[in-house]
């Protein structure tokens, strides 16, 4: 995105456009992937005008930058149990926080492919990308060091650095499992996942409740 672009904010005037040049990249990304997928291509699902996609993109890779700023929210709001329990037990906040997150990939897996494999070559993509791993990562060390105060998991690795391998193997997993079998096999990761967060944080197998 131009820094003219990120300064100002959205831009144009037909927020109708923008909703639908949103809407038609990620259904078109369901079956095209970002490096084969054109503006023209857009344009058309969209039935928007050249002119009125660039009073409000970019580029392409610019419309996926704010389609993803729209979800973060969505996947900052699942992943929320892995950290704020409540009166769940450890191992019951890390299933609901994955299962949840499993779910908000299911509904997204496309876009969040296409970023997972887009911010490499897009800055600005690569900055949203990096940003939400790291703050997942923050608020999973700061679980961790709570935890190993209150003598719930044991002493081990650095905090932010066992936070941050099993943020982004959770990210892997997932961009993997989609890239191979699809968004329908997702849920499958939830249990390997589990013992492998649970394991690592707590030195143990999950409890079954």
């Amino acid at each position: 995105m131009s820094a003219r672009a990120a300064a100002s904010g959205p831009r144009g005037r037909r927020p109708k456009t923008r909703a639908a040049v949103l809407r038609a990249t990620e259904a078109l990304l369901e079956t095209t992937p970002l490096a084969q997928l054109s503006v023209a291509r857009i344009l058309e699902a969209a039935g928007v005008g050249r002119t009125s996609f660039y009073e409000h993109f970019d580029s392409k890779e610019d419309v996926i930058v704010q389609l993803l700023r729209a979800v973060s929210a969505q996947v900052g709001a699942a992943i929320a149990p892995l950290y704020d329990r409540g009166e769940r037990s450890p191992d019951e906040a890390l299933r609901v926080g994955l299962e949840s997150l499993v779910a908000t990939w299911g509904r997204h897996a496309p876009l969040l492919v296409a970023a997972a494999e887009g911010w490499p070559r897009v800055p600005e993509l690569r900055s949203m990308w990096f940003s939400l791993q790291a703050q997942a990562t923050e608020r999973l060390a700061a679980v961790i060091d709570r935890d190993r105060a209150a003598g719930i998991a044991p002493p081990g690795a650095d905090s932010r650095a066992l936070a941050a391998s099993l943020v982004w193997t959770v990210e892997r997993a997932m961009h993997v499992c989609v890239r191979r079998s699809g968004s329908s096999e997702l849920p499958q990761v939830v249990e390997p996942l589990h013992q492998l967060l649970v394991g690592a944080i707590y030195g143990r197998a999950p409890i079954r409740s």
